[in-house]
């Protein structure tokens, strides 16, 4: 194994435990403290700083993913060229994997999109309801990570 391919799978692991953890953290530790320990009028404005800080990080992080991900599947031997996700059970692990990379994507997105919307709204109930979500989205983050790295796990076996 090269040092470029070494580096390319530990910036790659990096990155998506960066990201997985961010949700993780969010979801399990911060948000549940943060909504017993706030007012519903500093909760917010909360949220928005852990935001501020996160999304650099987190964009980051898929920038990173993504270029190290391109680079590993054109470099293993695996891989059977676009298109040819029928080819071994490892390519159609990969499709699936790149499936569950984009369900994790939509999931962060709605986690970024539900924390701007709490911190714009003075409805109480709407408030409520998109802490519930929020709540769900970085769960479903979370899980969906877990997801990830359990099918890398599987098709390295599988190869």
């Amino acid at each position: 194994m090269d040092a470029l391919t070494v580096l390319a799978i530990w910036l790659h692991t990096v990155a998506l435990v960066i990201a997985w953890g961010y949700y993780g953290i969010l979801g399990r530790i911060a948000l549940p403290a943060l909504e017993r320990t706030l007012d519903s009028g500093t909760l917010p404005a909360t949220l928005m700083g852990i935001e501020r800080r996160a999304v650099p990080l987190v964009g980051l992080s898929a920038v990173l993913f993504t270029l190290t991900g391109s680079y590993l599947l054109v470099i293993d031997p695996h891989y059977a060229g676009l298109g040819n996700v029928f080819a071994s059970s490892w390519t159609l692990l990969m499709l699936v994997k790149h499936v569950m990379v984009i369900a994790f994507v939509g999931l962060a997105v709605m986690v970024d999109v539900l924390i701007r919307r709490i911190a714009r709204t003075t409805d109480d109930g709407r408030r409520a309801s998109d802490l519930r979500w929020l709540g769900l989205g970085a769960e479903g983050a979370t899980g969906v990570g877990a997801l990830i790295v359990l099918l890398t796990a599987v098709a390295q076996v599988s190869a």
